[in-house]
């Protein structure tokens, strides 16, 4: 099995410990006969925290999907909450599957109320309307989103690689508590890239609680490696009724060609 996994940024040098995380962080997740493959966006300000740049960035994260799904790849993980992940699900075959969306349905199965902690206020209002798009608000609980304080930054993010001990656990467990007193039994990592970091420091649960920490590049991976298999083995796909239906082919060639994407 080939999974792509798309992601959100151009894949900045200074990023480097990040992707080197990644690599070691797929096998540890994925079945032994799964492949991931990452590809950076094209184009990309790699600026997330706002909806205006994320409408941006997000046509970049279409067309690796589209070229990936054109090179033979079986699903597509798109590796960000900041996702355009209908748009993609709607002009694909093969599966796609959001952290977001897959990380909130496992949640489910965990607990009767979950939570999800991001990196930085101007991502709370993407999550807020993906909570509303998914219909899962009443799974979660009151102000569901809420972010480190302070905020991440690339500092502390690659700090994180190394030593997530140092500032972020503290940080995010300062935040996972009050949560949790708020009626949280599922806390979510809300975002891609501290996921991976605390699963490879094996952190997975608020000390003295019994509240997981879920991880959302897992449930992303899984829920990706799940859908191949169903396909595989019982034909299973998306619905093409209606929300996922797929114009015709050259009227997509059409608008992308319009759009100077080919």
């Amino acid at each position: 099995m080939r999974i792509l996994w798309d992601e959100a940024t151009s894949g900045l040098p200074v990023m480097e410990p990040i992707w080197q995380t990644l690599k070691g962080y797929f096998p540890k997740v994925a079945r032994k006969d799964t492949e991931v493959v990452v590809r950076h966006a094209a184009v990309s300000g790699n600026y997330v925290r706002s909806l205006y740049t994320e409408l941006l960035n997000n046509h970049s994260i279409v067309e690796t999907a589209i070229n990936g799904e054109q090179d033979g790849f079986d699903a597509v993980v798109l590796g960000c909450w900041a996702d355009p992940l209908w748009e993609a699900r709607e002009v694909l075959n093969i599966p796609v599957v959001g952290i977001g969306e897959a990380s909130m349905l496992l949640a489910c199965s965990l607990g009767y109320k979950f939570a999800i902690i991001t990196v930085h206020p101007g991502v709370i209002p993407t999550i807020e309307l993906d909570l509303r798009m998914y219909g899962l608000q009443d799974r979660a609980i009151i102000r569901p989103v809420r972010t480190l304080d302070p905020p991440s930054d690339t500092e502390m993010l690659l700090e994180s690689v190394k030593d997530p001990y140092r500032r972020m656990i503290p940080n995010f467990e300062r935040v996972a508590r009050q949560c949790i007193d708020d009626g949280a039994e599922v806390i979510i990592v809300g975002c891609g890239y501290y996921g991976p970091i605390l699963t490879m420091h094996g952190y997975n649960e608020i000390p003295g609680s019994g509240v997981p920490v879920l991880d959302c590049s897992a449930a992303g991976l899984k829920m990706a490696e799940i859908l191949v298999d169903l396909s595989k083995s019982i034909g299973l796909r998306k619905s093409s009724a209606l929300f996922f239906h797929c114009p015709p082919a050259d009227i997509i060639e059409q608008v992308r060609r319009a759009h100077g994407l080919i």
